[in-house]
């Protein structure tokens, strides 16, 4: 694997007058440089390394920083911008370079193994655009009328809106050496553009993986806490030696007896920690760095060969050079961008405007049993009812036959668990070119919100009217709830269009498995009048109290509506649930008044 490394100077560091400018490659991660870290990942996922190549996008290094560069990898070599043509002219005209911006960080590791092979035989340029990997990350777009008036909003999440490459973070490009050589850049969006202009055939490789911006000051300080979270490991890390609980010290490191330390801290080799100095983690202090008597440095990062005079307070911060004076601001706004680029936390936690909370913390023991206990009885009694049912299945399937042309099933595109689609199974009962005709009945739509219903919808068929008015045309879902898609009890499987109405309503509903009945199905009481708020409010009351006397609850109120046409009153489902006889809450959720 032939690597050219892209490197950019840092303008965010808080640094002295005495302070060269440090550049984005020899700035500290774990126990290292940036760079070094790099290049282990890329190690550690099977990659040969037969050349690295670092491009300083900027003039050239200074004596210091070329040291850390060259002393990171034992193949590691600086090629300046003039003299990129003739280190690539190099290359054998079938090699692949890989150029990588590390701007763009991949929390779990740059394991991009698949995406670098080039194994498919593409022989033109891929470029990799981590997209993000939040399933709830959305953009509104508003569309008006000639006069101002708004028209429609549209929210659109990130499985249809990461073609919008401008923004997004590119951070892999692989191409054929030979197309390289006489093109200019300093980023691989320069890159990408001039290659375009020359008309070389390119593709967009999505990755969905949480990227953290390391062009931002609270991106390093991200990355570095994410990097001492997830990879202290033992007593020791190679090349450093534990001093304390979480405090890994490099070699001639010289720490006073007085010094107070708190990690997880990691004091990378030549560090000196004078008397009466305090250090509180995640802190990582660069190779040669020096805090002075009776300083504080709390949750920051020091490039190496800084130097923190003393009494100072380093609070928050990434720091280079020589410090004179205290950086003790509030914590910056995060190097994360939540909406395409994202780091995820175990406590995040999002809330309607209705008090509605929809908690994402981690999964506790009970809850965890709940979900084995519900997952067992879903695949035993599915199976039971399949076979049970066949018979009747196979009277249904001839019906459908017999009557109208057309496949027996009707599979539709449906969002499951963390927003993953399948097929959810039905028996069909509408015509065979149904699909194409709901365009022309929407204005006939009866209810509200994303749904479209019709009392008397002349696509369906005869069959069909009498599976739907008994429910049987649901059955096929059972094989669904066996192979792990829905459940006997969750929200209705809904499409992605029908998802994007309500970003606390769509967290929630997507956080368990959907199911073939659910409270909304046995509670609503305004169908004939639109009853999308009831919809919303049954949803995220489902998962709020999940449990399974509640599912048994509404797997005996199913049977009870008789499939669907009476309502059983929500106290009698939820006893001690504020809404009461399953009439409808209003709730000021954003975008449930919109229509698809």
């Amino acid at each position: 694997m032939i690597v050219l490394i892209l490197d950019r100077p840092v303008t965010y560091l808080r640094r002295g007058a005495s302070g060269p400018p440090c550049s984005l490659l020899t700035l500290p991660l774990g126990p290292g440089t940036l760079l070094g870290s790099l290049l282990a990942q890329l190690a550690a996922n099977g990659r040969t390394l037969s050349q690295v190549m670092v491009l300083p996008t900027f003039g050239r290094y200074s004596p210091s920083h070329e040291k850390l560069i060259l002393s990171s990898g034992r193949d590691v070599r600086i090629v300046p911008r003039e003299g990129l043509p003739v280190a690539i002219g190099e290359l054998e005209p079938l090699d692949d370079l890989s150029v990588i911006d590390p701007r763009y960080w991949l929390a779990a590791g740059n394991d991009v193994s698949q995406l670098l092979a080039h194994d498919d035989g593409y022989r033109g340029v891929s470029h990799v655009i981590a997209v993000g990997s939040q399933s709830d990350a959305t953009r509104e777009y508003v569309e008006c009328d000639l006069h101002g008036h708004i028209k429609r909003v549209q929210r659109i999440y990130h499985g249809t809106s990461w073609p919008s490459v401008a923004s997004r973070a590119i951070c892999f490009s692989v191409l054929p050496a030979r197309v390289a050589g006489d093109v200019s850049f300093r980023s691989l969006a320069e890159l990408r553009s001039g290659l375009a202009t020359r008309g070389v055939l390119s593709r967009d490789l999505p990755l969905h993986a949480s990227v953290i911006d390391l062009g931002q000051e609270s991106g390093l300080l991200a990355a570095n806490e994410h990097y001492l979270s997830n990879h202290a490991r033992g007593d020791a890390w190679p090349g450093l030696s534990s001093v304390g609980q979480q405090i890994w010290a490099g070699p001639n490191c010289k720490i006073h007896p007085s010094a107070r330390l708190v990690g997880p801290i990691i004091l990378q080799s030549g560090t000196t920690l004078d008397e009466g100095t305090t250090v509180i983690g995640p802190s990582v202090m660069g190779t040669g760095s020096r805090i002075g008597r009776g300083a504080t440095v709390v949750q920051s990062v020091l490039a190496a060969g800084t130097e923190v005079s003393r009494g100072l307070t380093i609070r928050h911060r990434a720091v280079s050079g020589a410090c004179r004076e205290s950086l003790d601001d509030t914590a910056p706004a995060s190097g994360l961008d939540l909406e395409e680029i994202s780091l995820p936390t175990a406590s995040a936690a999002a809330t309607d405007t209705d008090g509605l909370l929809v908690s994402q913390q981690p999964v506790d023991e009970g809850r965890r049993v709940h979900l084995m206990l519900k997952r067992a009885a879903d695949v035993v009694l599915s199976a039971i009812g399949l076979v049970a049912l066949s018979p009747l299945l196979a009277i249904v399937a001839i019906a459908i036959k017999l009557e109208s042309r057309g496949p027996v099933f009707f599979a539709h595109r449906r969002e499951q668990k963390n927003g993953k689609e399948f097929s959810c199974w039905k028996f069909r009962t509408m015509v065979a070119d149904a699909h194409q005709k709901q365009r022309e009945l929407y204005k006939q739509n009866e209810v509200d919100g994303p749904q479209f219903k019709l009392t008397h919808d002349p696509r369906v068929t005869r069959v069909g009217y009498w599976l739907r008015a008994t429910n049987v045309d649901e059955l096929p879902q059972l094989f669904n709830v066996l192979v792990g898609h829905m459940s006997l009890v969750g929200p209705r499987p809904s499409p992605f269009r029908e998802n994007q109405i309500c970003v606390p309503w769509r967290r929630a509903r997507l956080s368990v498995r959907p199911g073939i009945t659910g409270l909304w199905q046995v509670c609503r009481d305004e169908r004939t009048h639109g009853d999308f708020h009831q919809w919303i409010f049954y949803d995220i009351t489902y998962v709020r109290h999940l449990s399974i006397w509640l599912d048994a609850k509404i797997l005996i109120a199913t049977l009870l509506t008789l499939g669907g046409r009476r309502s059983i009153p929500l106290s009698w489902v939820l006893p001690t649930h504020p809404a009461q006889n399953g009439r409808r809450r209003d709730v000021a959720v954003p975008g449930a008044a919109l229509r698809a």
